[in-house]
């Protein structure tokens, strides 16, 4: 019986997090969507002005941590 408890306790830690988990990547996955359909819009719309190409024009530097 002990057992049998133990393994309903992790199937269920096991179904919480399995729907916490989907919930979350909806919200990501309609998120990162937004987003794109968002960049691609500007990118199609929005003309480069002299002020965004001096911005481009300035060196970057990127770091990974």
């Amino acid at each position: 019986m002990k057992n049998h408890y133990l393994l309903t306790q992790i199937v269920d830690i096991l179904v919480q997090l399995f729907e916490n988990g989907l919930s979350i990547f909806r919200l990501v996955k309609k998120t990162a969507k937004e987003i794109s359909s968002k960049l691609l819009e500007a990118i199609r719309t929005r003309s480069l002005t002299d002020e965004d190409i001096q911005l481009l024009a300035k060196p970057k530097q990127i770091r990974f941590a």
